[in-house]
């Protein structure tokens, strides 16, 4: 049974900063997928998840985020924007709807403003620099198609590397793809991936779930990921709001230029040194304003009904 779509409360988010995000009064909340008949054979996994792969390109989103970790816990509401395969651009907003910090990453380069802290900082997006970032030192492709809604790797069914293993109540898929490894997991009838992990060598480096899936885009898309990294007793949960995928995202929301106020505190991210990690602190808050970013409407965020 699909339950029907129901347009949200209010769903118009706009905010405070001038051309950052568009109203979303068109956003609905998307059904809930009936699932393709139970199907454990191989070749069948591997075609739906190569073909997930192909349904996102892009996303734009607000969300909830929640940190917890070993220096403590906080959410917040959050703007994330996704093109992959490498860049993305997240906005921390305030009570009131304002960004406090933005964080951009394009190719192997990384960028943070905090316009309330007065602060600027450029370096390279490695694991490191996420690490301190977000305490979750991974690679930035991974976390991207994580934050898309896909594994951390992709899986080409053609890889003669690629096991399908039927578990007693999972279907499990390993892959490979460069230095990285992953396991994945679906449900008994092995219709969707549902956890995972990621790891390097010897070294697993995230755990991580997709939970509470519906149709986007005539794709189940999860609106519940959570991400744990290993090393860093970490937690980040990311339950999305609203959701547009594959829509046309401007080059220019990647580039965060350096402010010209003469007392900014420019940072070099490269040496050690950030603000707080994101986004502990930061109280939720319904965003306010319209721009580019917020681009939350109808047409990729349209709900689907489910055909298997």
């Amino acid at each position: 049974m699909i339950r029907p779509a129901r347009a949200l409360a209010g769903a118009a988010p706009r905010l405070l900063l001038p051309g950052v995000f568009l109203a979303a009064a068109c956003a609905v909340t998307p059904e809930v997928p009936e699932l393709p008949a139970p199907s454990v054979r191989p070749e069948v996994l591997l075609e739906r998840l190569a073909a997930g792969e192909a349904a996102v390109t892009t996303l734009r989103a607000l969300a909830t985020v929640r940190y917890e970790g070993p220096t403590g816990s906080g959410s917040a509401s959050q703007v994330i924007v996704v093109a992959l395969p490498d860049r993305a651009r997240l906005e921390v907003l305030s009570p009131v709807g304002t960004a406090v910090l933005l964080l951009a990453i394009r190719g192997d380069g990384l960028t943070l403003h905090a316009p309330a802290r007065r602060e600027y900082g450029v370096g390279r997006a490695t694991p490191d620099t996420l690490g301190r970032l977000i305490r979750m030192p991974v690679p930035p492709g991974p976390l991207l198609r994580l934050l898309a809604g896909l594994p951390p790797l992709p899986v080409r069914p053609g890889d003669p590397r690629v096991q399908v293993v039927r578990e007693e109540r999972a279907v499990r898929v390993e892959s490979v793809d460069g230095p990285f490894w992953q396991r994945l997991w679906t449900g008994p009838d092995g219709a969707w991936v549902t956890r995972g992990e990621l790891g390097e060598a010897d070294t697993l480096l995230l755990r991580f779930q997709f939970d509470d899936r519906r149709l986007l885009d005539a794709a189940p898309f999860p609106f519940l990921v959570a991400v744990e990294g290993v090393g860093a007793g970490t937690r980040l949960t990311i339950r999305y709001e609203t959701v547009r995928l594959n829509g046309p995202v401007e080059a220019e929301l990647f580039d965060l230029p350096r402010p010209a106020d003469p007392g900014t505190r420019i940072l070099d991210l490269g040496r050690g040194f950030v603000p707080a990690p994101i986004p502990a602190g930061v109280p939720q808050g319904p965003p306010q304003g319209t721009g580019p970013a917020r681009n939350f409407g109808s047409g990729g965020g349209a709900p689907h009904r489910w055909t298997s």
